[in-house]
């Protein structure tokens, strides 16, 4: 099917929405045109039949209408009259008001009357019960006449009545006026049928002849339109899809545009825009290239600079260690480090001044630094020292890093530590949270020579270190608020105490909330060395749903250093307790279910769930007693608790925990 051109459409259109318009608007004025020709033709008509009959009410008086022959001779003049009044009919009429019966005493007729009619109407003819009330007013006498509008089957008529007062008086031989009813009237009446038809008939020419006027006039204003406007918008649309589609240098230019001054300009303006898209499109292109090249590198670099940190997760018999970051461009000006040393663990985390490439690559210098001062043994004022040093004396972009390292000595359990100018770290321990606020000092690679203090504290087993940078609590949102730090201080004392587990994860949600949409102002690191004597710690959250059971069972199955028997014995009886909690927990709803795993001298699962309060340590099932083939459930937790050396169970804060330990040959 071939596609109507917008021209076309626009041709259409036109008439479609101007015709009805103007018909209506003719209708409107024609009607009422015809409105008032019909009132003035009937109050012509009105006024002609009653100039009429009052003429002819004096004529008859001149008539003794009870001879024959004056009765002859009045309708001969009546009948002059109605052809001088060009009126249909005229005649006298006596009226009884009491039978409202007429009887017809003379009748004239004009040139358009029907001989039906005056068959009918003659002379002494009485017609019964037809007389009006209008009628008995005049022949009354309370009206001097009357006009009215009869319409019957045989015609359409308007008529006058007026009394009739000149009489002849026998006794005085004369016609003489009286002012007492003579009980006639007299009724002169046109045709109105004929100058109704003919107005109808002028109507529905000229009707006819403004519609096909209107046509003729819209098809001319919309063929007009089409070529000055339709034509010249459906051409310039077509350079346009052309000019979208095009490739560089085939762009095409609008040729011979014809309509409307603004059309013109407007195809002007595009081939100006054309010559000048033309000359930009290269220069363009080898900006998207020259961009391209440049994300890549920059993504390459983003890799290279994550890939130089320690993994995020570290655990051994001393400590556990959990870290994070996430630069707030491509690449950021954040570090974290640890390193294991001789005489414990080294850690740092830093944060330098500025962003980008240069701020990414003096971090990458420091991180260097830590990590060579951290193998020569040097201690943390001493590695600090000489890492200022040497960041200040080859530093041309002017960057200074705040700094935090120390040494965790896991054989006293003492924490040595040094600050340049960076975030007060926190101590969380069971009786509170503790800021390591000593030990202040500058930010490195400003000037050489600047000495550092040193403290030393000792920590307690599961003590938790907590190390962040200035992108968590100068964190803003859209309205420009800070995150703060008596915001963050908030959420670490809610996780002192027996609550020191998903510290990291707990901030970093928090934080996220708290910014919503707002675009990341800052780099953002955490890190977290908790003293522990587990070798390892993990932590799980999982939604208690039996698909996740895989992840579960994928933790077990990757522990280090733990032998397979063992292995097989934490996955049977976390299999047996997971499954359980997503069956019951929380009666269909959906929830979730915290899973810590530490394995040290002995082995731990520690399930922590939200739902129905529940011990699954009491009435746990004697297998002396259990019925094989009418018992169901309950053979399960009796094996978990079997192979179980040890378990545990208390509900704290509104949660279900449940230790599950197994010894460790």
């Amino acid at each position: 099917m071939k596609k109507k051109k917008k021209g076309s459409s626009l041709f259409y259109k036109t008439i479609a929405i101007i015709l009805p318009i103007m018909l209506v608007t003719n209708l409107i004025v024609l009607s009422s045109a015809y409105y008032f020709t019909y009132r003035h033709n009937y109050n012509h008509c009105a006024e002609d039949v009653t100039k009429a009959a009052k003429v002819i009410e004096d004529f008859v008086g001149m008539y003794d209408l009870t001879k024959e022959d004056d009765v002859k001779q009045c309708n001969e003049s009546i009948s002059a009259l109605c052809r001088e009044f060009e009126i249909t009919y005229a005649y006298v009429l006596r009226i009884d008001p009491k039978t409202k019966n007429e009887t017809y005493i003379t009748l004239g007729a004009g040139k358009d009357a029907a001989e039906t009619y005056l068959k009918e109407r003659y002379p002494g003819y009485t017609v019964e019960g037809c007389v009006n009330q209008e009628q008995i007013d005049v022949v009354s006498g309370k009206k001097d006449y009357a006009v009215l509008r009869d319409i019957s089957l045989i015609d359409d008529t308007v008529t006058c009545y007026v009394p009739l007062k000149h009489v002849y008086d026998p006794s005085l031989n004369t016609f003489v006026e009286t002012e007492k009813s003579t009980g006639c009237i007299v009724g002169a009446e046109v045709s109105f049928q004929e100058i109704i038809r003919d107005s109808r008939n002028n109507f529905l020419r000229i009707l006819l002849a403004s519609v096909v006027l209107s046509t003729l006039m819209v098809i001319v204003f919309a063929t007009v339109a089409k070529k000055k406007i339709a034509d010249p918008a459906t051409a310039i649309s077509r350079y346009m899809k052309n000019f979208v589609a095009g490739e560089a240098g085939s762009l095409e230019k609008i040729q011979d545009i014809k309509g409307v001054a603004e059309y013109t300009d407007m195809a002007e303006s595009f081939n100006t825009m054309v010559d000048e898209i033309n000359h930009y499109i290269g220069d363009i292109e080898n900006l998207n290239k020259e961009k391209h090249i440049a994300e890549a590198e920059m993504n390459i670099t983003r890799s290279i600079q994550l890939g130089l940190l320690p993994p995020a997760e570290f655990n051994n018999k001393d400590v556990n260690i959990e870290a994070y970051t996430l630069p707030a461009r491509e690449v950021g000006g954040d570090l974290y480090a640890y390193q294991v040393i001789p005489n414990g663990i080294f850690f740092a985390v830093a944060d330098v001044s500025g962003k980008g490439v240069s701020a990414a690559l003096f971090v990458s210098r420091a991180l260097t630094l830590l990590h060579m001062y951290a193998a020569l043994g040097y201690t943390p004022t001493q590695a600090m020292a000489a890492y200022n040093n040497t960041l200040a004396q080859n530093n041309p972009g002017k960057h200074f890093i705040t700094t935090f390292a120390a040494i965790y000595n896991p054989a006293d359990r003492s924490l040595s530590y040094t600050n340049a100018g960076h975030n007060v770290p926190y101590l969380l321990k069971k009786d509170g949270l503790v800021p390591l606020d000593g030990a202040a000092g500058m930010a490195a690679g400003v000037f050489s020579g600047v000495e550092y203090e040193s403290r030393t504290v000792t920590l307690d087993e599961g003590d938790v270190i907590f190390l962040y940078t200035d992108g968590v609590n100068e964190a803003q949102n859209a309205k420009g608020e800070f995150f703060t730090t008596e915001r963050l201080e908030e959420i670490l004392k809610a996780h002192a105490g027996e609550n020191r587990h998903h510290i990291i994860k707990d901030v970093l949600a928090e934080v996220n909330t708290f910014c919503a949409d707002a675009e990341q102002s800052d780099d953002i690191t955490m890190f977290t060395l908790k003293t522990a004597g587990a070798f390892y710690h993990k932590d799980l959250h999982l939604e208690a749903n039996v698909q996740n059971l895989q992840i579960l069972n994928e933790t077990i199955e990757s522990l280090p250093n733990v032998e397979m028997q063992l292995k097989l014995d934490l996955n049977l009886m976390a299999e047996e307790i997971f499954v359980n909690l997503c069956s019951y927990a929380y009666e269909g709803k959906e929830g979730e279910i915290d899973i810590a795993i530490n394995i040290a001298e002995k082995a731990e699962i520690i399930f922590s769930d939200s739902g129905t309060q529940y011990n699954p340590t009491r009435n746990i099932l004697d297998i002396e007693q259990y019925d094989h083939e009418h018992t169901v459930g309950g053979l399960g937790k009796f094996i978990t608790f079997q192979i179980a050396d040890d378990y545990e169970y208390t509900y704290e804060g509104g949660k279900n925990i449940l230790k599950l330990i197994k010894n460790i040959d």
